[in-house]
């Protein structure tokens, strides 16, 4: 027994004194009851859970029978307190509350339940008081119950709250009415169909009456109905006197079948309310999960979701995600704003991870309600909403909130984490190219410096009459030196393709002069193969680069040179296909093998087993070249028979207009 907390245990064993045990084998369960204020019992329950280092949960289990605005008030109140303590709020609709409990109780591995009985003197009529504890202390097995004492009963309407009760005397009125008019009918045509058809006359008359008015009406038309009948249309009339017992059943099986009808009726009419609100719930979750999913950018979810939250609640949403700094930073597509003296609540929030504003106890002025957007592992944003009703959110649309929360704070997690992750990749994709880069460059980078060191020392020692020998040892130097330089120029030119800064000038360009000054450049490295060039009579001029083609030609021609054997034949082809003007330089190499050629293109590939030399860039600056002109290249590779490569450019060039031109 523990006396601060007003509970009594009910238990098949005793409460142990300072009960300490792991969170994965204690759980708490706090059942809310419409009835009466249940703080009592969140309080008791956060700290029972607190002693144990258990999680706790709290249920309010929804039936089909309506509550008045005033309880749905009280109870909306306590499930948002429950959230503010640290809560997992459930809730569920089943009419028999203990199966409920049992059942949310099993799946959740709950050990301890806590309910409320009606404080003393109230006069609280009290399911719960009455039947739950038994049955629950019956069917609960090693499960301790809890039995709490509550607050006062919900009588009193909070200022503000509009009843559904007020409805009710105008009901009351409508039914009589209808009764009213049936009987004044009733006397027309009974005496064509008899005092029993008129019965069921009455009969279907309350049960339709059922479909529009609430329970109390309903009741109160029947035994209207019932009582006029005995009095104006049954033998003997103008008398609540029945001679016979034919008619004596008749009129008992009329009372109870109208009051049972009329009970029914009222129930399938508030369940298809029930259903119409979770209709309206699950369609709602659908929609702005298929909007999530949906979204490309982040600005694009979160208009989604000011679109379709503002729609449903018919007021203004903002959606404040934490900035580079220590503030938040309003969405794109946001309708609320925090207004004067507001602007501090949502970063309140975020760093307290709890609701304020409107309908909370932090910050009850404000005119919007702030809601932290939460997961299992942070705080990612605050979702502002502003509506305009004068009393707090009901029990659906606190349901509706939280499972809305949930879902956004889940996206914009999975947002979050897959920009951390496109980063870590792009980070270790930078760091495998700069390696594969140090590497290629400090192997390439040797060769041509060794030549250098070595020309140099030869020159240092040669005579001064042996001019041949430095003529060499000079021709050496110049190509260590074009090599080295075609090798750094590679690198600087790869870093502009990577940067987007490879803007192509246009010029109408001879296809037979480029093809010339290149072969004219390459003359030394192609020295050793056999050249065929073949050039289609009667080109037109081309819009294209002349520097970046050539060097597109220039590294192919390199590519076939350095791997085609020496004495083999290296073809250079120009001619026009359709619309496009195609260059092509084939080789009589080894050729590629087929589970390379879709990687040939990509920075520092080289292709396995191939001949040493080259960084690997060549192939893809030649790619990034032609495609900046809007062009396209191609290539054919067979086995032992060397590979053909083709850059095709379009003869009327599509992005010639949005580009630099020189005509």
């Amino acid at each position: 027994m523990i006396s601060d907390l007003r509970t009594r245990a009910i238990s098949a064993r005793e409460w142990p004194s300072g009960l300490v045990s792991a969170a994965a084998e204690q759980g708490v369960l706090a059942v809310l009851a419409p009835e009466y204020d249940s703080e009592p019992i969140v309080r008791s329950a956060q700290r029972l859970a607190s002693s144990l280092n258990a999680p706790w949960i709290v249920l309010y289990v929804e039936r089909t029978q309506r509550l008045h605005d005033a309880n749905q008030s009280v109870v909306a109140k306590t499930l948002a307190l429950a959230r503010e303590l640290g809560a997992e709020v459930i809730t569920t609709a089943d009419e028999n509350v203990v199966a409920a409990v049992l059942r949310v109780s099993g799946q959740r591995n709950v050990t301890h339940i806590v309910l409320g009985k009606a404080a003393a003197g109230t006069g609280a009529r009290c399911v719960w008081r009455d039947s739950l504890v038994p049955k629950l202390v019956r069917q609960s097995g090693a499960t301790e119950i809890h039995v709490v004492s509550a607050g006062d009963a919900v009588r009193q309407v909070p200022a503000g709250t509009v009843q559904r009760t007020l409805r009710s005397p105008v009901e009351y009125f409508e039914a009589a009415a209808v009764i009213g008019v049936v009987a004044l009918a009733a006397f027309l045509f009974t005496p064509l169909v008899g005092a029993h058809a008129t019965a069921l006359i009455f009969l279907l008359t309350v049960v339709v009456l059922a479909f529009f008015v609430e329970r109390g009406p309903t009741l109160m038309a029947a035994t209207m109905s019932a009582l006029l009948w005995d009095y104006f249309f049954l033998p003997p009339i103008y008398q609540f006197r029945i001679t016979h017992f034919e008619d004596a059943m008749l009129f008992a099986m009329y009372f109870v079948v109208a009051l049972v009808l009329g009970q029914l009726t009222t129930r399938i009419r508030t369940q298809q309310e029930a259903e119409r609100e979770r209709e309206t719930r699950a369609t709602l979750l659908y929609l702005l999960t298929r909007d999530l999913n949906e979204s490309l950018t982040l600005d694009q979810m979160t208009k989604r979701i000011v679109q379709q939250l503002g729609s449903f609640f018919g007021g203004r949403v903002g959606i404040f995600l934490p900035a580079s700094g220590d503030g938040l930073t309003s969405c794109p597509g946001n309708t609320l704003q925090p207004g004067q003296g507001e602007q501090d609540i949502p970063l309140w929030v975020l760093t307290h991870r709890q609701r304020a504003g409107k309908f909370t106890s932090n910050s009850a002025g404000a005119k919007a309600l702030y809601i932290p957007l939460l997961t299992s592992s942070a705080a990612v944003g605050v979702l502002g909403l502003e509506v305009e009703q004068p009393f707090g959110l009901s029990i659906h649309q606190e349901s509706l909130v939280e499972a809305l929360s949930k879902e956004i704070a889940m996206a914009l997690d999975r947002r979050r984490l897959q920009g951390i992750s496109q980063e870590a990749k792009l980070l270790a994709e930078s760091e495998r190219l700069s390696k594969t880069l140090l590497d290629s460059m400090s192997h390439e980078i040797r060769t041509p410096l060794a030549a250098i060191n070595s020309a140099t020392g030869n020159l240092a020692e040669l005579r001064e009459d042996d001019a041949k020998t430095r003529q060499a040892m000079i021709a050496e130097l110049q190509e260590a030196t074009a090599r080295l330089n075609r090798l750094v120029g590679n690198v600087l030119e790869a870093s502009r393709l990577e940067s987007g800064t490879v803007k192509p000038r246009f010029n109408e360009c001879d296809t037979k002069e480029l093809i010339n000054v290149t072969l004219v450049e390459m003359e030394k490295e192609l020295s050793t193969h056999k050249m065929s060039v073949t050039i289609e009579p009667g080109l037109p001029m081309i819009p294209m680069d002349f520097v970046l083609t050539q060097q597109a030609l220039i590294n192919l021609l390199s590519n076939s040179a350095l791997h085609s054997p020496a004495g083999t034949l290296i073809e250079v082809g120009a001619k026009l296909d359709g619309d496009e003007l195609v260059l092509s330089v084939a080789d009589r190499g080894p050729g590629i093998p087929p589970d390379s050629l879709a990687r040939i293109f990509e920075k520092f590939y080289r292709v396995p087993n191939s001949k040493t030399g080259g960084t690997g860039l060549g192939l893809s600056l030649v790619k990034g070249f032609i495609e900046a002109q809007g062009g396209r290249v191609t290539v054919a590779s067979r086995a032992g028979d060397g590979v053909r490569f083709e850059l095709r450019l379009p003869r009327l060039n599509p992005i010639l207009n949005g580009a630099d031109a020189n005509v």
